[in-house]
C-alpha cells in the first residue's frame, strides 16, 4: 500500500462486534448509523442507475431506509448473510424500488392512475426488470463514495486524537505531505517539526489512519480476516 494507507498492524479492534451487538438490542441506534454512512453511497447508486427514472434520489433512498430499518429482522438477516453491508442495503434497495415499481403498474392496470393504460404499464415492467441486477458504473460510484466517506471519518477522528495528544504538528506534516504532496524540505518547517523527522511522524500517522479504517470496517461487520482486502479496495477507490 502506499505511504498514505500502510498495511495495518494486526491486534483485535476495539469496534470488533459494534454494530453486531445491537442488531436486536438498540435497532435505533443501528438505523441512525446506517443512515448517516450509507446514505451517500446508495444515492451516489440511484443517480447513476436506471433507479433514476422511478423518482428523486434521496426520496428513494430514504423511503427504502423506512420502509425496511424499522424491521428487526432486517439487519438479523444481514449478519446471517455474510454480505458486506453495503452490498445488503443495495440489494434490499433494488428490491424494494422492483416492488414499487410492480405495485405502481398493477395500479395502473387497475385504471387507478387514470391515464397511461397498456404503454406506461409495459414501461413500468420494464424498469422494473432493469432493477433485478445491480449496473457496474453505478455500483462503482456507491463503492467510491462508501470509500470516501470511511476514508473522511477515519481523518477526523485521527485528527482530533492527535490534537488531543497536542500532537495537532504531526497531523499537519501528514496533510502537508501526503494529503497535498508537499516534499518533506517544505511541509515539516511549515508543520513545525524537524525534516529529519517527518517520514517517522508520516509512517506513524499513517498506522493510525489504517488501525482507525479496520476499527470502522469491523464496526460495520467486515470480518476480521476480509479486512485487510477492503483496505485495499478503498485505497483503489479513493486513487480513482
Amino acid at each position: 500500500m502506499t505511504e498514505g494507507m500502510p498495511t495495518r498492524d494486526h491486534f483485535p479492534t476495539t469496534h470488533a462486534t459494534w454494530l453486531s451487538d445491537r442488531v436486536g438490542v438498540a435497532n435505533d441506534e443501528v438505523a441512525r448509523h446506517i443512515m448517516e454512512r450509507y446514505f451517500e453511497p446508495l444515492r451516489a447508486y440511484v443517480k447513476g442507475s436506471s433507479l433514476r427514472n422511478f423518482g428523486d434520489s434521496a426520496d428513494l433512498v430514504n423511503d427504502f431506509f423506512a420502509s425496511r430499518l424499522d424491521d428487526p429482522t432486517y439487519l438479523e438477516r444481514w449478519l446471517a448473510s455474510g454480505l458486506p453491508l453495503r452490498r445488503w442495503l443495495l440489494n434490499g434497495l433494488l428490491l424494494h424500488v422492483r416492488n414499487r415499481a410492480i405495485a405502481e403498474s398493477r395500479r395502473r392496470a387497475r385504471g387507478d392512475a387514470g391515464v397511461g393504460g397498456d404503454g406506461a404499464r409495459a414501461h413500468d415492467l420494464a424498469n422494473a426488470r432493469a432493477t433485478n441486477s445491480a449496473e457496474p458504473d453505478a455500483l462503482a460510484a456507491l463503492e467510491r463514495a462508501w470509500a470516501i466517506g470511511l476514508v473522511t471519518e477515519a481523518h477526523d477522528r485521527v485528527r482530533v486524537g492527535l490534537i488531543a495528544e497536542h500532537r495537532e504538528n504531526w497531523w499537519e506534516c501528514f496533510r502537508l505531505h501526503v494529503l497535498h504532496g508537499l516534499p518533506y524540505a517544505d511541509a515539516c518547517p511549515m508543520a513545525g517539526v524537524s525534516v529529519a523527522n517527518g517520514a517517522n511522524i508520516v509512517r506513524a500517522v499513517s498506522k493510525r489512519l489504517a488501525a482507525m479504517l479496520a476499527e470502522l470496517l469491523s464496526r460495520d461487520g467486515v470480518a476480521e480476516a476480509d479486512i485487510d482486502a477492503e483496505l485495499e479496495l478503498i485505497q483503489r477507490l479513493v486513487q480513482r
